[in-house]
């Protein structure tokens, strides 16, 4: 048996346009009536703009529609695709990736049109959860919703796509290629990140390339360019439990959005998981959306997550020296450092190349600097302090990037270490943390100059 090869299908964002379609039918819940035109939207139709994208797009959805895997972008990350009413398809998508069965998969669709087929016939969605969805649909928002039934009593989304939970988490994707793709598909695609399981999330088609290409599980990656939002979706219970709306997992949509848009419920409490919602053992053991049991997003450098401490703490020198020490590298030491540019650790290591770096109009993402004693550090920009987005966005390519081959004085070779600065959680700094500390064998205290 021959092995698969995998295609990149390259689909320009500008060739190809979206609108309501013409659809006679409304959307069942009735209690929430909606606008023409307005999103989300009741049925999508696609519009070509070019024969190249035309023929990419049908090419990835006939394979979708027949069971197998196509990598598509989000403005999230990259999914890795199947269809969500097969259990043959999604089964292939843990293998694929070698994810653990109990980690649950996310739906995606391109209007409420296919929502309204995954749900009971008699389920109501509530006021707080349609304000969600009309506020941040389609975007970075996953919402749980009850799984219906079809006419012989099976689910309408099969067990191995909720790993046997009574609910399934649900996001419609703004980008563009994912929507037309899905719409074109005409079924709902569960997709989980196109990484294999554990590493870094892709944001590029490339990323998707390096880790599944080899592996020969797929053959087409849709190629939408870079995703500019960069962490995955915010992942929010606005459903199961009566006056409570739950972020399970944080992502593109901070919970300050989310408060913005429930201020008209007094009656609906925010609540946080794993800050003011505690932990629970019984729900990770049994996750209801991913993200909330396993580490995720490790390259294979050792990750050291440094934070602001007190004077007495060590230094970022001594932090980076002792722990190159300890791994007990026969050659100099290769750190990889994720910071801002305007980091006050950074400039404390007083490296001439590294102020000049940070300094420079615009700087470089990524810059190999001149050896120290022991060790050659590489400097990869997450922007500065005050633009959080940009490190969202950058955050999975530098870990991939810093992992892999880079230039050390004219050679190649991985980093042995990557040190990452904390950033402040508000905003989407809260989704940027809860992946670093997931990446992450340990937090330092660092003093600060």
């Amino acid at each position: 048996m021959s092995q698969i090869q995998t295609r990149i299908l390259p689909v320009p964002h500008v060739s190809f346009s979206l609108r309501p379609a013409d659809f006679g039918l409304q959307f069942s819940d009735s209690s929430h009536p909606q606008s023409e035109g307005t999103e989300p939207l009741e049925k999508l139709q696609v519009t070509f703009l070019s024969e190249q994208s035309r023929y990419s797009l049908q090419k990835a959805a006939t394979h979708l529609r027949s069971g197998e895997l196509v990598a598509f972008p989000t403005e999230t990350v990259y999914g890795l695709g199947a269809c969500a009413l097969r259990s043959d398809a999604s089964e292939r998508i843990y293998a694929a990736k070698n994810r653990p069965a109990d980690n649950p998969l996310i739906v995606h669709i391109s209007d409420t049109h296919m929502l309204q087929h995954l749900l009971p016939s008699s389920f109501q969605i509530n006021e707080a959860c349609w304000a969600l969805m009309q506020a941040f649909w389609p975007g970075p928002l996953t919402l749980l919703f009850p799984v219906g039934r079809t006419s012989d009593g099976s689910p309408t989304v099969p067990s191995t796509v909720t790993c046997g939970q009574p609910t399934v988490g649900v996001r419609m994707p703004s980008h563009p290629v994912a929507r037309s793709l899905i719409a074109l598909a005409g079924v709902p695609i569960a997709a989980p990140s196109a990484n294999a399981s554990g590493r870094p999330s892709p944001t590029a088609a490339a990323h998707v390339m390096n880790d599944l290409g080899p592996r020969h599980v797929l053959s087409y990656i849709v190629d939408g360019g870079e995703c500019h939002v960069g962490v995955e979706s915010t992942v929010v219970d606005a459903t199961t439990v009566p006056g409570e709306v739950r972020v399970l997992r944080p992502g593109g949509i901070t919970v300050e959005q989310l408060s913005e848009v429930l201020r008209p419920f007094p009656s609906i409490s925010l609540r946080v998981y794993g800050k003011d919602l505690a932990r629970s053992a019984v729900q990770e053991a049994a996750p209801t959306t991913p993200g909330m049991k396993y580490r995720h997003y490790s390259p294979d450098a050792r990750v050291l997550l440094v934070r602001d401490g007190a004077q007495t703490d060590p230094s970022i020198s001594q932090v980076i020296e002792s722990t190159a020490s300890s791994l007990g590298r026969e050659r100099d030491m290769r750190v990889g450092l994720m910071f801002a540019l305007d980091s006050p650790l950074l400039r404390s290591l007083d490296v001439p190349a590294i102020l000049q770096w940070a300094q420079s109009d615009p700087p470089d993402r990524l810059s190999p600097v001149e050896r120290l004693p022991g060790l050659q550090l590489c400097l990869y920009s997450l922007g500065q302090r005050s633009e959080p987005d940009v490190a969202a966005r950058r955050l999975f390519d530098g870990l991939r990037t810093l992992d892999a081959c880079v230039a050390w004085s004219g050679q190649e070779g991985a980093c042995d270490l990557i040190v990452a600065e904390e950033v402040d959680e508000a905003g989407v700094g809260l989704a940027i943390m809860n992946r670093l500390r997931k990446a992450a064998s340990s937090t330092i205290r660092v003093s600060v100059p």
